[in-house]
């Protein structure tokens, strides 16, 4: 993974660098910030990490998409504007599964598949 394809992927996860350090590298900011722009190596396992979590949202993407074709109706997604409403409705998941979501809510959104609520 390059420096390029690490920051790509960090931002469509909407994570911020800190969170991304935090959850993903067990990292400093500065830390990511070096890995971002090329001048350090990005370690195997945050590799895999974030190959990881774009998988997972990729295979979210297409089940939910799978499920739009199969209902009938109007189709929303909710659009969780804190850490804390999601964590009400989604106790057992952190901070970074909460971007995951609103990266594919926002995906399913622009696509025109989804209304935000």
């Amino acid at each position: 993974m390059t420096n390029i394809e690490l920051q790509a992927l960090r931002r469509l996860f909407m994570l911020k660098v800190a969170e991304a350090a935090r959850y993903i590298g067990d990292t400093s900011t500065e830390q990511w910030h070096e890995w971002e722009k090329g001048t350090s190596t990005i370690p195997a396992e945050v590799i895999l990490k974030m190959q990881n979590l774009r998988k997972e949202r990729k295979e979210k993407v297409a089940r939910i998409i799978e499920d739009i074709n199969d209902r009938i109706g109007n189709s929303t997604i909710k659009y969780f504007m804190t850490f804390e409403e999601f964590q009400k409705i989604n106790p057992s998941l952190d901070i970074v599964h909460w971007r995951l979501h609103q990266s594919i809510a926002t995906e399913l959104y622009f696509r025109g598949l989804e209304k935000l609520c």
